[in-house]
């Protein structure tokens, strides 16, 4: 046995007094005693600065206890702007809770091997930083960017720590390559290599050993680690520290660059020769307080990856509510932009992240396997949109693949049906689809068989040559759509072609880049790429598709020029806020809208709904003049033109009568008006055109007159609306659905010209 003295100054007692030490100071920490009781310091440091390091090796038994006192000296005698720390562990437990500590950047341990290849791309970001940082100072090395400290960012000592490192190396040439570029670059960057290991042998060193300044032999040790059967002998919790040639120092119990035994009397260790022999004491159980609580470090260099995705907010700031009532980005610069953010972009080599704003002008395709969230990012875009922007200066075309609930936002214009053709039917003598309803109303006896699809694409034909505010047209399943709609093949190519220019954008999902025709290539301003079914059919980088969790939906990569893969990870954002879930935002954002016409209820003032009844008599008969046909109806369930002008006259003069009644009598009953009986009752298809217009231009005035007479007060009394189904509505909602009416049947007259043709 070795000769201690029974007290022992527990490890760390470096002075911490002088938090801007000197160069002799820094980094130095106590790891045991000398067999003359003095105190055996590690100094990190390199030569140059009378320590012994940058790297050094710890093998034997023991090495997770030393390992552990190590840190926590260094810990308890610098503060994180000093010295942070990077904690590898092949196996699990070696570091205890030290992870707790703020000089901790990280601790991957054999739960987390996943981790690997992301610390190996941080630490690479950080060899490259602190060589910007040093140029940029004018600087040659990690000691003499520390003078300068007060005009320049933090740059603490990196120590990456890795117990069990030939386990953590086999296999992994990447890794091995790291710390050798580290042995080679630590020393003028700051960073230094921390190994240790319970048994080594020259072929697990990896021929690092040129790369270490002192070595740690611990009972077991490998004889090559000392050159000599010294360390077979020691007790447990004694050791040898060992470096390369020179002298020690002559302050007491430190270690310098010579090797050596101590001489016999305590403070006097010049001149010795061989390794030194110390006893050493494991880190305390438990973290003091102030270690755990103290201030985070200036410098981050660890960037978790990307587990939880981010809230809409949490990219694009808060979300207030507007004058009528409706969430909208606090942001103005994002009002009417057309670009949102979507996802954000992880950026470990740079120990940063971004935001990706998606601009919708300009073409997205967004590619990924079933399940890998393609439809959520379309969601998340139309929420994105919905809280940056209004209707009409931008419309969405939305796909059914949408919730239900999604197509009473004001934006959502229309909705377009089922691959097969299968569009949902909308009923011929009734408004298409009726706000504040959850479900679609039930027919009335006529229902349209025209597909909601073909109307879309007259009305997309339309707006090529007559552009009226953005629309953003929204496929999700590209190969489906494309190969059961071939009527809509020009209309695409021309919306990716030309779109852009006239207010027409295009989102598409596709579950491979082969889905799309080649004409539509160079046409996708904006590629998501998420996880696919098989990644070498990456159309960005099939190496780094592969890297993309199998069970993360949302995840995806982007290209990256200029970076060393080529490409970027990114993780969707959630469709919803940080303290409001998706259902409630979409109830906040949802009002009475009509996804067919776009005619959004909240959207008319109270004083709007006199003047804008006063034009239904000019649309209509904008409308019959232009129709082909006035009394041929296109199919035997869908009105004519005529029939369509008959029904609104008699819904203007029974609402006429509707508030009349409401005016008279509390929370009336309103009587059905018979709409799906009076076309054949009343002969519609056989009256006078010009009668008609003239009596709906009368019904319409009487009905606007009627209004205006009303006080806000008035506007508020209440009556039980039977259609679709009973609910309370107040006069002006049903000022409101009546203007809704009118437009609505306006453009199924409309839409009863033959579809454009290319």
């Amino acid at each position: 046995m070795l000769p201690f003295p029974p007290s022992a100054s527990p490890p760390g007692a470096s002075d911490r007094r002088d938090r801007k030490r000197s160069a002799s100071g820094r980094l130095r920490v106590v790891i045991g005693h000398a067999p003359d009781g003095g105190p055996v310091h590690l100094d990190l440091t390199e030569a140059a600065d009378g320590g012994i390091g940058p790297h050094g090796v710890v093998a034997g038994s023991g090495a997770a206890e030393l390992l552990r006192a190590l840190v926590h000296g260094l810990a308890a005698g610098h503060s994180p702007d000093e010295v942070t720390f990077v904690l590898l562990d092949a196996e699990s437990g070696a570091f205890g809770a030290l992870d707790r500590l703020p000089h901790t950047a990280v601790l991957l341990d054999g739960a987390r091997p996943d981790l690997l290849p992301r610390l190996i791309e941080v630490l690479e970001g950080e060899l490259a930083l602190r060589k910007r940082l040093l140029v940029a100072a004018g600087c040659s090395s990690h000691r003499e960017y520390l003078r300068l400290t007060a005009n320049h960012p933090p740059m603490p000592a990196l120590v990456l720590a890795c117990h069990g490192f030939p386990a953590l190396l086999a296999g992994r040439p990447a890794l091995l390559d790291l710390f050798r570029r580290i042995g080679w670059l630590g020393r003028a960057r700051g960073l230094h290599l921390l190994l240790a290991g319970t048994e080594l042998t020259e072929a697990g060193l990896h021929d690092l050993t040129t790369y270490f300044g002192y070595r740690i032999a611990l009972p077991g040790a490998p004889d090559l680690l000392l050159g000599s059967p010294a360390a077979r002998s020691l007790p447990p919790g004694h050791g040898f520290l060992s470096s390369g040639p020179g002298v020690l120092s002559t302050d007491p119990g430190v270690l310098s660059t010579g090797s050596g035994l101590p001489s016999a009397g305590p403070g006097s260790h010049a001149g010795a020769v061989g390794p030194l022999p110390f006893r050493f004491a494991d880190a305390p159980g438990s973290l003091p307080a102030p270690l755990t609580t103290g201030p985070p470090p200036t410098h981050r260099t660890w960037l978790p990856p990307l587990d939880e995705a981010p809230t809409l907010d949490e990219l694009a700031g808060p979300v207030v509510t507007d004058t009528d009532q409706t969430p909208r980005f606090a942001d103005h610069t994002l009002h009417g932009a057309l670009q949102v953010p979507i996802a954000i972009l992880d950026k470990p080599r740079e120990h940063r992240r971004d935001i990706i704003w998606l601009p919708a002008a300009g073409n997205v395709a967004i590619v990924g396997a079933p399940g890998s969230g393609r439809t959520t990012l379309l969601r998340t875009l139309i929420l994105s949109l919905a809280l940056s922007h209004t209707t009409p200066d931008v419309r969405i075309l939305a796909p059914s693949s949408i919730a239900a609930d999604y197509r009473q936002l004001p934006l959502v214009h229309g909705v377009l049906g089922p691959p097969a053709g299968a569009a949902q039917p909308r009923p011929g003598g009734s408004v298409g689809s009726v706000p504040g309803d959850q479900q679609p109303p039930p027919a009335h006896g006529i229902a349209d068989v025209s597909t909601a699809a073909d109307d879309a694409r007259r009305d997309l034909y339309a707006l090529l040559d007559d552009p009226q505010g953005d629309t953003v047209l929204m496929i999700d399943g590209w190969a489906e759509f494309w190969d059961a709609r071939p009527d809509w093949h020009d209309l695409l190519l021309q919306i990716a072609e030309r779109g852009t220019a006239r207010g027409l954008h295009l989102v598409a999902t596709a579950t491979s880049w082969s889905d799309f025709d080649p004409r539509f290539a160079e046409h996708f301003a904006s590629r998501l790429e998420l996880r696919l079914t098989d990644p070498a059919d990456s159309a960005i980088d099939p190496a780094v598709a592969a890297t993309v969790p199998p069970d993360q939906p949302g995840r995806g990569i982007v290209p990256a020029p200029g970076t060393p893969a080529g490409a970027l990870h990114f993780l969707a954002t959630r469709p919803e806020l940080a303290a409001t879930p998706h259902a409630d935002l979409l109830a906040a954002l949802r009002t009475d809208h009509c996804a067919e016409c776009g005619f959004t209820y909240r959207s008319i003032a109270p004083a709007e709904v006199p003047s804008r009844l006063r034009t239904t008599g000019s649309r209509f008969a904008a409308a019959l003049l232009a129709a082909t046909d006035l009394r041929r109806r296109p199919a035997p369930d869908v009105w004519s033109a005529l029939e369509y002008t008959c029904h609104v006259r008699d819904m203007l003069r029974a609402q006429r009568d509707r508030l009349a009644l409401a005016l008279a009598v509390d929370n009336p009953s309103f009587t059905p008006m018979g709409r799906d009986e009076r076309p054949v009752r009343d002969a519609y298809n056989t009256q006078d055109p010009h009668t008609v217009l003239t009596e709906l231009d009368q019904a319409a005035e009487a009905l606007a007159a009627a209004f205006e007479a009303l006080s806000p007060a008035e506007l508020a009394r209440t009556g039980t609306y039977n259609w679709p189904r009973p609910a309370t509505r107040t006069l002006l909602w049903i000022g409101r659905h009546t203007l809704h009416e009118t437009v609505h049947h306006t453009l199924d007259i409309t839409r009863q010209s033959p579809p454009r043709t290319p």
